[in-house]
């Protein structure tokens, strides 16, 4: 991915609030982003990884998020889809909704409550699993057949029905989603869109400084400021966030676990792991091989 996060423009009006398109390419290209519109995302087919606000996973078949307005995102297929396999595709729906949707009455009206505290959640990410996403999933893919009225219904249906499943999980933390603003802080912007391409590296805070044109006491000062957390321990969360992933995927042994994820040493990464999750990487593995 690019360092640079992009802002998308999308071609939503008033008249017509809504985007549901299916989609068909021979990988996911389109960078690191942000844009003003809520966004679904559901894909069919493809593999690789998925990055959500300060969130690393893979995604699968079936896999389906929800993501709020100037939420950084990115799908990044696999690499086999860059190497020309040509019966390899990207499938799946996407729809899009512009903030002001239906807000009157989302924000007003009890028995649209459990929308709004969706729409509210969706500022961190919110995966629905597969596969007892099966009925929304029935849902989206009904949508960009829809037209005027049935889209907006459609719409709605979808929502009520994502609010109410109960095994969606956020995917970005709570912290950086409620205090780093990608709007108003364009500093801050540049270096999170830094760290989430460049975490597993060491990373010279000399270099990083420099990117906003601080010298390296200021620059972690600011950092703590707007994120809550120094920038090591930041640093950290991710990977350890990453390693977590890699570990429950079951393809690469704990000491390259260590080093993918940019421990120098297998005991740095097994004392920061256990400080983080309170199980070592070999304890919390076999929690998802029993």
């Amino acid at each position: 991915m690019s360092n640079k996060i992009l802002h998308e423009q999308l071609t939503i009006y008033s008249g017509a609030p809504i985007i549901a398109r299916k989609y068909d390419y021979d990988k996911f290209s389109f960078p690191w982003h942000i844009h003003n519109e809520f966004e679904i995302i559901y894909v069919e087919e493809s593999t690789g990884e998925r990055f959500v606000a300060d969130s690393v996973e893979d995604f699968s078949p079936f896999d389906l998020t929800l993501v709020g307005p100037n939420v950084p995102h990115c799908m990044k297929s696999a690499p086999e889809y860059n190497q020309g396999k040509t019966l390899l595709r990207v499938k799946g729906v996407i729809i899009q909704f512009e903030e002001p949707f239906m807000s009157h009455a989302i924000n007003n009206y009890a028995d649209l409550s459990h929308i709004k505290e969706l729409l509210e959640k969706s500022q961190q990410g919110i995966h629905f699993p597969y596969p007892q996403n099966k009925e929304i999933i029935a849902c989206i893919k009904q949508l960009p057949d829809c037209n005027g009225t049935m889209r907006i219904i459609n719409l709605l249906h979808l929502l009520d029905l994502m609010a109410k499943f109960e095994n969606k999980r956020s995917l970005g933390s709570l912290l950086f989603c409620q205090s780093l603003s990608l709007k108003m802080d364009p500093r801050m912007k540049k270096v999170i869109s830094y760290l989430m391409n460049n975490y597993k590296k060491d990373i010279d805070l000399n270099e990083i400084s420099s990117l906003v044109a601080m010298n390296t006491s200021s620059f972690c000062r600011y950092f703590k400021e707007k994120s809550g957390k120094t920038f090591t321990k930041y640093v950290l969360d991710l990977r350890i966030g990453y390693a977590c992933k890699l570990l429950v995927s079951n393809q690469l042994d704990i000491t390259q676990i260590s080093l993918e994820c940019g421990f120098n040493t297998i005991t740095h990464f097994n004392r920061i792991f256990k400080r983080n999750t309170g199980l070592t990487p070999t304890d919390y593995k076999k929690q998802f091989i029993q």
